[in-house]
């Protein structure tokens, strides 16, 4: 799978919310240029589940799925969940989105009073730092709502903002930031070359089965499967240097990396790769301009954002990652990291639960955080033998309790309890083994967070995850552990 730049990079499976979003895009196309592409991605849509993991995520689904479908009925935004302010942008769209699509809205918030709240969002965004693509979105939503109330000025002014204010590199590797453009566009300036551009991608990033798929991320698969390779001898001769030369190409401007090429860059990937390329001349190579990096970022109390604006909050596996880094590279930086590693032991401890904010599970979040908090740490090792007692009849673990084992869980306790509970580890490997396809892989299941609160699958991160529990048992038996 490693690709002839030394990097991994797949598409997720499909999802209503792209597949959706996108469809419902295209059908604003004037004419009926793309009507067999939007037909296709309505009788996809029209076979498929809403995920229901959570309120919130059915909620998202199960909306742009009847708004794809034109079913119309009500869109319900009352649900408590949307109010944090991780969900705030997920709200604003479906609100946005459900209007333009006439449907009725029972909401926290007026029409107007939604309007004015993107108004103002969109006038202080020249001087706040959001994401790119994040931009684009609030624009669209700005664009969409001004037109309702008949502001031609507004849309005019805010079209040409869109179309020509910002590279479109900047957002259109998103499909849902693309999509908002797109029927943004349609509107504002449906003669743009920006407009022109964004159908021509929507209509060429549509799967043979009729789907879009969420964006892709090559340097985040890239870390994760070095950090999960590395001490294989087979990697080492064949695969290791590529993807080095792959991870040391896109460290950015800024010292730090992105989660896929050409974006900016962002905490948690920044560290994942610091750990991917620890012990090697290209982590050598790169470390000063990433601990520079890290320093610019670090927040007053000591903390890690995920990204680089002010209004994203810091999380436990972003923390962690970062910390995990820095104790990589002790005693060639001064940065501070007690501040941070008490932080994580009191959010662990004061939520009672293991958890992460980008990926799901307990398995996860022992393994990355336990790390960061370091293997002598009370509660660390209290978390390791709760996971290890979590190990099911089959020998393999589920990402949460009273759950179906999975392969990327069963990888991921295994890096977690290999050397502290050995007597569990071949039953888990059994599991794997017995589980493994004949190509070689493993069966997935969603495991990532993005855009939260969806789900995400991508085979990349499976085959990561599994072979990384492989290596730490082989690990542990070099040091008197697991058989």
């Amino acid at each position: 799978m490693q690709r002839g730049d030394g990097s991994w990079e797949v598409l997720p499976d499909p999802r209503i919310f792209e597949t959706a979003l996108c469809g419902y895009a295209l059908s604003h196309t004037p004419g009926a240029l793309h009507q067999e592409a939007v037909a296709r991605a309505r009788r996809w849509v029209a076979s498929a589940t809403p995920q229901a993991h959570g309120h919130v995520t059915y909620l998202l689904e199960d909306a742009l799925r009847r708004i794809l479908l034109g079913e119309g009925g009500e869109v319900d935004l009352t649900a408590p969940e949307l109010s944090i302010p991780v969900m705030a942008s997920r709200c604003t769209m479906l609100h946005t989105l459900a209007l333009h699509a006439g449907m009725k809205v029972r909401a926290t918030c007026s029409e107007a009073e939604l309007r004015a709240r993107v108004a103002r969002a969109y006038e202080r965004s020249a001087q706040t730092n959001l994401k790119r693509w994040s931009k684009a979105e609030l624009i669209a939503a700005h664009i969409l709502l001004e037109a309702r109330a008949g502001d031609a000025i507004a849309v005019e002014a805010a079209g040409y903002d869109l179309a020509y204010g910002a590279p479109q590199s900047a957002f259109t590797f998103n499909p849902v930031s693309k999509a908002l453009a797109y029927i943004a566009l349609c509107t504002a300036a449906p003669a743009s070359d920006a407009c022109r551009v964004l159908r021509e991608q929507l209509v060429a990033d549509q799967q043979h089965d009729g789907t879009w798929r969420f964006c892709t991320s090559d340097v985040w698969d890239t870390s994760l499967l070095v950090r999960a390779l590395r001490g294989h001898p087979r990697f080492a001769r064949e695969g290791l240097r590529p993807a080095l030369d792959f991870l040391l190409s896109t460290q950015n401007d800024d010292g730090g990396w992105p989660f896929r090429s050409g974006v900016e860059s962002d905490n948690d990937t920044t560290g994942a790769v610091m750990l991917a390329m620890h012990g090697t001349l290209h982590g050598e190579r790169t470390l000063g301009r990433a601990l520079a990096y890290l320093g610019r970022v670090q927040m007053d109390n000591g903390l890690w954002r995920t990204w680089q604006f002010r209004d994203d909050p810091p999380v436990e596996d972003v923390v962690a990652h970062v910390l995990s880094a820095l104790d990589a590279y002790a005693g060639r930086h001064r940065l501070p990291v007690a501040p941070a590693r008490a932080w994580l032991a009191e959010e662990v401890e004061g939520k009672g639960a293991w958890s992460a904010s980008w990926y799901r599970g307990i398995p996860y979040a022992v393994a990355e955080i336990g790390r960061a908090l370091g293997p002598a740490h009370a509660l660390a090792q209290r978390g390791v033998d709760a996971l290890a007692a979590m190990q099911r009849s089959d020998g393999g673990w589920s990402p949460e309790p009273g759950g179906e084992s999975t392969a990327s869980a069963t990888g991921l306790a295994l890096t977690a309890i290999a050397e502290r509970h050995p007597a569990r580890v071949e039953a888990g490997l059994k599991y794997l083994v017995d589980t493994q396809r004949p190509d070689g892989s493993w069966a997935g299941t969603p495991d990532m967070y993005g855009p939260r609160p969806l789900l995400s699958h991508f085979e990349t991160h499976t085959q990561a995850f599994v072979i990384g529990g492989m290596m730490a048992a082989i690990g542990a038996s070099g040091k008197g552990g697991a058989r």
